[in-house]
């Protein structure tokens, strides 16, 4: 297996050195875009040699940049695999001077100081051929690869009796190229497992089971003596085919002769009948015409007209009475409404009694919009009045007991002090007064201050009590008023409303009054139409009467013209019958032939009609009958009478022809049907194996809370049909050569004209059927099926399963592999992935960025470096999820 990689002076890697031998599974460590997955897809250059099919990140193959990134030195940049296999050797990849890729094998296991020198620097990797020369010098044997299928066909080798890097199973093959096989072919599903749908599965399983290069070819130059069968073969068929066909033909020959007799014979009698009966009808025909024009004169010059100046009188008479009566009921109904109405006392004071609400309602707005108020405004007013009634209710009650009356008993001497002494002071009572006035000086004192008081100073009248009072009513009145005027300025569009509404009856009220006393003119006018009604009503009966007798003479004499004219259609029809007759029987083209007969017309047109058509009907059946034998025949003979010569002779000597095909028969019977059934065969082998062994193997496999998986094989139904067809061909005698094989023959002459070949992967396609917590369902690969983790285990198990089928199953037989994106893998599938790889032998290499995902034997951590990174155990990049395997 392979023990160890080495990645030496690449464009990334000063040296990369991962050891494989410790652990059944190992990951790489590090930053995103470090080169992680560089390393592991350099395990392309040992298990897939095809440059072509190597697949590296971004879908590349092995082109010239992907080599240049590996290797960016000629002479100096190596990427070495370590093998054991019965013992140690390696290969050593390098570029050459034309920009592909030589291996060398080296009969060693890989020593870090054959390849790199100490110096006072430190490691320097050896030039190539320093390296070979070392290589030699101390005793190590090596040799170049000469070319890539010398390469291959020693890293792939069949059994364990050998030291190839892979061992195959009997089972596996190379194609024609020698430097791919089916195990290199599958295997780079996984190392892109991207790659792994519908189509890439079915190859895979067909290249795992050896059946990618089972195929039918169909080439022309087999097709001559199959296409000189087919068409003895066809002549034969069609002759014995059209024996009874041929038989009817020659019938109806006979009877379409016959009926062109009868035809001739009953045309010269219906010409002779013919002139009689057309000259009497016409005679009939005229006579109907002239009566029923008289009758026709009569309604439109006389009758007619009259009936409708009857009509229009009648309609004008209705409009009259219509509009008249209309005009009645309305007047009447008018009358009936105004009768209805209160009294007209009542009525006059309602006017009064709405026209005082209206002036009350116009008054209020009018002084609110003049006086533009608002309630705001009237409820300030309504407060300070409120407040002021207040103050001079309480003056009123306490005005012999207020301050300002007995301060002093000088008069003069109270209004002074009334002026200078604020409200408030004036209206306490009296007992706060400590000391009595009796006389004032012009200086003031206030407490320890004083105030001079000017000259002209004058003092403030005290009202009396009937002033008081006065000023109270006042107050109440003003409150009152804006009281009233509040809630209409609070709801000035109610109001508004109000008026709109009491102006509305106003004016109803002045209708009823108005019409109440128009009633007396209305009855009269009521009388007046009524009279008028009674005139106009007998006027319309009698109208009526004289137009009743007026239709009925009109209907009887149209009743006369109908009959007349249903005569005359029957006579004019009845000469339009005989003349298209006559046409018809002129138009036939039948030459007459003297005849003698006692049958009327009728009865002869009748007779040539039916004799036509039966004489017709047979033309079609001769005629049909005739086209279908020429085309079955491919012959193209215009004259019937030589046709029937012609296929007499055929008949005559139909069995000697048929003879002449047996040899051909026999010849090519057995040229296609073998190839077919082998290929038929595997595919019912491959069939077997899909479903006995791979199903039962992929069947065991635990994935998340998925039950089981399947393959089913659907098999082209058509495909297959036209191959059991060709099997079906074999030597079988002439007699049966009609029924059995035609359809065989056509279907292979078909394949060998189109140069066909029918491919193994042609005969069926595959569905992956998929059991998950009772549920069954087809999944499409093309698509993801289940979550990411899921998704990508369910691909790469099924991979790995059938690259098992490939290989020999030994310990010392490990198949490195790249488990890529393993973080969308969940823990548990995780597990089960490693688990999986470990029981059938397989080593799985992955990327983490930044943290390690727990399950994996062995990490390598990848470090940012100013220049290329060293990776090595030596270097301190391993780690051990347990103790170091000895």
């Amino acid at each position: 297996m392979l023990k160890r990689l080495a990645i030496l002076n690449s464009d990334i890697y000063s040296k990369a050195d991962i050891e494989l031998d410790d652990c059944d599974s190992l990951q790489i460590v590090g930053p995103n875009n470090i080169g992680k997955s560089t390393l592991i897809y350099a395990l392309n250059f040992l298990y897939i040699i095809d440059g072509k099919q190597m697949t590296f990140s971004g879908n590349r193959t092995g082109d010239k940049t992907t080599i240049n990134h590996y290797f960016p030195s000629i002479n100096s940049s190596y990427i070495v695999f370590e093998i054991f296999k019965k013992r140690y050797y390696s290969i050593l990849v390098k570029k050459n001077a034309e920009g592909g890729l030589d291996y060398y094998k080296i009969d060693s296991d890989y020593k870090e100081e054959q390849y790199f020198v100490q110096t006072s620097e430190g490691q320097k990797l050896k030039k190539f051929d320093a390296l070979l020369a070392d290589l030699s010098s101390s005793g190590v044997e090596y040799n170049k690869y000469s070319n890539r299928r010398d390469l291959f066909n020693f890293v792939y080798q069949k059994g364990k009796k050998n030291n190839g890097v892979v061992w195959l199973n009997e089972g596996a093959s190379q194609d024609q190229r020698e430097i791919s096989n089916n195990f290199s072919k599958i295997y780079r599903y996984l190392i892109n497992s991207k790659l792994i749908d519908n189509k890439t599965l079915k190859e895979s399983l067909i290249i795992a089971d050896n059946k990618e290069n089972e195929q039918v070819e169909f080439s022309k130059k087999n097709q001559k003596d199959i296409q000189t069968l087919l068409k003895h073969n066809r002549e034969i068929k069609v002759i014995r085919s059209i024996q009874k066909s041929f038989s009817d033909f020659k019938e109806l020959v006979n009877q379409y002769k016959a009926k062109n007799q009868i035809l001739s014979e009953i045309v010269f009698a219906f010409d002779k009948l013919y002139s009689s009966v057309n000259i009497d009808i016409n005679t009939r025909l005229l006579e109907k015409k002239n009566e029923r024009d008289k009758n026709r004169t009569q309604l439109s010059e006389n009758l007619i007209p009259k009936q409708n100046n009857l009509n229009q009188t009648i309609g004008k008479l209705e409009a009259t009475i219509s509009q008249k009566g209309s005009a009645k009921e309305s007047l009447a109904e008018k009358i009936r409404n105004i009768k209805s109405y209160e009294g007209i006392d009542f009525l006059k004071q309602s006017f009064s009694n709405l026209d005082t609400q209206r002036k009350d309602i116009e008054s209020r707005l009018t002084q609110i919009e003049n006086q533009n108020l608002n309630s705001r405004d009237l409820e300030n007013k309504i407060s300070k009045f409120n407040q002021e009634i207040s103050k001079l209710e309480g003056q009123i009650e306490t005005y012999s007991n207020l301050l300002i009356h007995q301060i002093s008993k000088n008069g003069k001497y109270k209004e002074l002090l009334n002026a200078i002494l604020s409200d408030s002071i004036t209206a306490l009572p009296k007992e706060n007064i400590q000391l009595g006035i009796e006389n004032l000086s012009d200086i003031m004192k206030i407490f320890d201050g004083a105030i001079t008081i000017p000259k002209d100073f004058k003092g403030k009248p005290i009202p009396s009590i009937d002033d008081l009072k006065l000023q109270r009513e006042t107050a109440i009145k003003e409150k009152t008023s804006n009281e009233k005027l509040l809630p209409i300025a609070k709801d000035l569009e109610k109001y508004r409303n109000e008026l709109s509404s009491v102006q509305t009856k106003i004016k109803e009220t002045e209708k009823k009054i108005e019409e109440l006393n128009s009633l007396p003119e209305l009855e009269k006018n009521l009388a007046v139409l009524e009279e008028e009604l009674k005139n106009l009503f007998q006027e319309r009966d009698n109208t009526e009467k004289e137009l009743k007798q007026t239709t009925e003479l009109i209907a009887k004499i149209n009743e006369a013209i109908n009959i007349l004219s249903e005569d005359i259609n029957k006579a004019e029809n009845r000469i339009k019958e005989i003349q298209s007759w006559k046409v018809k029987v002129e138009q036939s083209g039948i030459i007459p032939i003297d005849y003698q007969t006692n049958e009327i017309l009728d009865n002869l047109f009748k007779n040539f009609e039916r004799n036509s058509t039966e004489r017709e009907s047979i033309k079609n059946n001769k005629e049909r009958l005739f086209e279908n034998l020429k085309t079955k025949t491919e012959k193209s003979f215009a004259s019937e009478d030589e046709f029937i010569k012609y296929l007499d002779s055929e008949l005559a000597t139909l069995d000697d022809k048929q003879k002449s095909i047996d040899a051909l028969l026999k010849n090519i019977s057995t040229q296609f049907s073998i190839p077919c059934k082998t290929l038929h065969s595997k595919f019912q082998e491959f069939e077997a194996f899909i479903n006995n062994q791979f199903n039962s193997k992929i069947k065991k496999i635990k994935i998340s809370d998925i039950d089981s998986l399947s393959i089913e094989i659907i098999p082209n139904e058509n495909l297959i049909k036209d191959l059991k067809k060709i099997m079906d061909i074999r030597d079988l005698t002439s007699e049966l050569i009609f029924d059995d094989q035609s359809e065989n023959l056509n279907i292979l002459n078909r394949y060998l004209d189109n140069q066909s070949v029918i491919d193994f992967n042609n005969l069926f396609d595959i569905k992956l059927h998929l059991d998950k917590k009772g549920q069954h369902k087809v999944v499409d690969l093309r698509n993801q099926i289940e979550s990411d983790g899921t998704d990508k285990m369910i691909r790469m198990v099924i991979i790995m399963s059938i690259i098992h089928q490939i290989v020999i199953n030994d310990e010392e037989n490990k198949i490195v592999i790249f488990v890529d994106e393993i973080g969308t893998i969940d823990e548990a599938n995780r597990i089960e992935i490693l688990n999986f790889c470990k029981e059938n032998n397989f080593v799985p290499i992955s990327a983490a960025p930044l943290h390690p995902y727990d399950g994996f034997d062995k990490y390598y951590l990848v470090r940012r470096s100013k220049g290329k990174i060293v990776l090595s155990k030596n270097s301190g990049n391993v780690i051990y999820r347990k103790s170091k395997i000895k």
